[in-house]
């Protein structure tokens, strides 16, 4: 497993401890928050490089989910990307061609050619029908019991009721109980490349409720990371 230190808020979280995983801190890389400029994409494919993509990776909060970007372009063979996430992600760029936790998503469809489809699983109905339509992008899984390529999962937390995740953009009301549902009955169907998680609180520091924030998504982290470890255990 991966561990990605962006804004630190894996820090007081025991999830991963005792476990066998890679810690990379990229809290001193400028210009990653929200949006990713050239010079620090460039300094993010090189600190991942090492690893593969066929792992779970802890991203940290929601600014930083264009982190599944530079995971997936590591995946050299035909795939689908499910999407858990209260947002799209597919926003044009406001300005030149940045990469963003906004529009990383079309981003991919763009520029990676193993892509070939997106499902999007919790995603707001309202913001997904702004959207312009396109033709490898879908609500919902129908159909994926068809589609013959491996999956990988991006989960956003923020998909989830703040009874299970507390993030730093609005939320859905997915119960972690209901994503896990989903979960399983999509590795029925299709082998994973892997995963990534992110959805952290990147205020934690700063809430009146740390605690009690800390806990709880450091509760769904670890039960994310064991629905992972379930699947590779049977998979070996």
């Amino acid at each position: 497993m991966i561990v990605m230190h962006m804004s630190g808020a894996y820090l007081p979280q025991n999830f991963f401890m005792k476990k066998e995983v890679i810690e990379l801190d990229c809290r001193n890389i400028q210009g990653t928050n929200c949006y990713l400029d050239d010079e620090a994409k460039d300094e993010l494919r090189q600190r991942i490089a090492p690893c593969g993509a066929e792992d779970v990776h802890f991203l940290d909060s929601g600014n930083y989910h264009y982190l599944s970007l530079l995971w997936l372009e590591k995946i050299e063979k035909p795939f689908s990307l499910v999407l858990f996430d209260h947002h799209p992600d597919m926003q044009p760029p406001s300005f030149g061609q940045i990469t963003s936790c906004g529009g990383w998503v079309l981003e991919a469809l763009e520029t990676l050619p193993h892509l070939q489809r997106v499902y999007m699983v919790g995603v707001d109905e309202k913001l997904f029908c702004q959207l312009e339509s396109h033709p490898k992008v879908q609500l919902g899984l129908d159909g994926i019991g068809e589609d013959a390529n491996p999956v990988y999962v991006s989960f956003d937390k923020d998909v989830l009721s703040k009874e299970d995740a507390v993030c730093d953009w609005d939320q859905g009301e997915m119960t972690l109980k209901g994503a896990l549902d989903i979960l399983g009955q999509i590795k029925e169907k299709h082998s994973f490349i892997g995963m990534d998680v992110c959805g952290e609180d990147s205020k934690w520091q700063e809430s009146v409720t740390e605690e009690k924030t800390i806990a709880i998504n450091e509760t769904t982290n670890g039960i994310l990371l064991e629905f992972w470890e379930n699947i590779n255990r049977i998979e070996k």
